[in-house]
């Protein structure tokens, strides 16, 4: 990596965003490294504002062109990734925000503070999985047992595998709920609003850590023949029971504090992205009750997508107001997802109870997504078929904007994409290219150019 331990800096978007605990903004520019010139709360604070901006921008929607939930269009820079053209150059800034803010500040934050604040650092450390998570399941194998010591002298570090990586994220999930576990009187002081998504409450991140276990054992199917049963495991212990539970991005609509979903829709780039037709297209063949809340009418009152080969239409729909207000929130990790963890599971491991936890799971989505519960008429019919093409296609509709669909779509090859036809190698990418700043300056980098390399868990 280029650079390992910087100053972190707030985007105008950020100090909008974080516009509750402004007092504490006016020193964030100063160097991490110091415990004098930051604090836990700031360093929390921090990472959930980047997690949600990488939640909602380059890797996401790279990821939804892949799975064409989106589709880009030749207007702006994302008609390319449509024709499967990503170069090392384009993933620069995905990959600093994943490093250079994000999992940077959670090293500090458990190096300087983890023994004094272990509820801020049992935070950290479940956010710092969801971003170690994103890094390795896009590009294998990446650095994290020798990130961040570039202040021991070492700007060069070696890489983990993906394995290697697949170990640690379970390692650092039950070192957070351990951390969450302690009693309160073993915090100097306790998150609170800094902590944008649960406000400080450590039994729901502790239902969080529990799915992100189930998430990332579930990945393994192909690697892992006991993936199934330790998912199964992880997300029976997580508790979760609803909606009320999800952890979402939060963003306060105000000008500079956009979703950026909304912000496409809306700015100077509103026709870069469109959605796919593909997706549009199941939507309202099977008459969905999603489809008018995640999908927005085109210019003519109806719905439509662009296929995989359109990139010069733009008077198709773009991302609907459910996903796409100035405050819409997205699910990081949810109540359905978790039912969906279990009806795969349960399928794989032929137990009973598959297409209850499939009815749960899209009931929970349409719940969230429109605001009002799934007719039992639609839940039959969406649940017919209980199979794990069904699950995943199922799974495939509800986590719509998450890079679920595109990680399920490699490991198990469904929903059955037809690749766009007009480009060079007709093959949807299964990862991204290292960045150009890794090849340059870290030596140790393991460097991948070609984007049709499975990862390791991609078998």
């Amino acid at each position: 990596m280029k650079k390992y331990i910087k100053s972190i800096i707030l985007t105008a978007f950020s100090i909008s965003l974080l516009s509750s605990c402004q007092t504490e903004l006016d020193t964030f520019n100063e160097n991490p490294n110091s415990p004098i010139t930051t604090t836990p709360s700031l360093l929390v604070a921090a990472m959930e504002v980047s997690t949600f901006s990488t939640s909602t921008s380059g890797v996401i929607r790279t990821a939804s062109i892949f799975t064409q939930h989106l589709s880009g269009t030749d207007v702006g820079q994302f008609g390319p990734v449509s024709r499967y053209i990503i170069t090392e150059q384009d993933v620069n800034n995905e990959w600093n925000n994943i490093y250079g803010t994000t999992l940077v500040s959670g090293h500090i934050l458990n190096r300087d503070f983890g023994a004094e604040y272990p509820w801020y650092n049992g935070i950290g450390q479940i956010i710092t999985a969801i971003n170690l998570g994103y890094a390795t399941d896009m590009w294998g194998d990446v650095p994290y047992d020798d990130a961040f010591k570039a202040d021991l002298g070492n700007k060069a570090p070696k890489y983990n595998t993906q394995e290697e990586i697949y170990q640690r994220l379970q390692t650092i999930l039950d070192n957070a709920i351990t951390n969450l576990n302690k009693p309160a009187a073993s915090n100097l002081t306790k998150p609170g609003t800094d902590d944008f998504i649960f406000n400080g409450n450590t039994a729901q991140w502790i239902k969080i850590a529990y799915v992100l276990k189930a998430r990332y054992a579930l990945r393994l199917t192909s690697v892992d023949t006991n993936a199934a049963q330790k998912a199964l495991q992880f997300v029976t212990l997580s508790g979760i029971a609803s909606n009320d539970d999800d952890a979402n991005t939060y963003f306060p609509g105000t000008a500079n504090g956009w979703n950026q979903w909304f912000a496409l829709n809306n700015g100077t780039r509103k026709d870069y992205l469109k959605v796919g037709k593909y997706f549009v297209d199941y939507l309202q063949n099977t008459n969905d009750p999603r489809l008018p809340f995640s999908i927005a009418k085109d210019s003519n009152g109806n719905y439509t997508g662009n296929a995989a080969e359109d990139q010069t239409t733009i008077s198709t729909s773009y991302i609907g107001n459910a996903f796409a207000t100035s405050s819409s929130s997205t699910g990081l990790v949810t109540y359905a997802e978790a039912k969906f963890i279990e009806a795969e599971a349960k399928a794989r491991l032929n137990q009973p109870g598959v297409q209850t936890a499939l009815s749960q799971a899209v009931a929970a989505s349409v719940l969230k997504t429109t605001g009002t519960a799934a007719t039992p008429a639609f839940l039959t019919a969406a649940t017919a078929t209980f199979d794990i093409a069904s699950i995943i296609q199922q799974k495939y509709l509800a986590l719509f904007l998450t890079m679920e669909p595109y990680n399920d779509f490699r490991r198990t090859g469904f929903p059955a994409l037809i690749p766009n036809q007009n480009s060079q190698s007709k093959t949807i990418p299964v990862r991204l290219p290292t960045p150009s700043d890794e090849r340059q300056y870290n030596p140790n980098a393991t460097v991948v150019s070609n984007v049709t390399t499975n990862v390791w868990w991609d078998k």
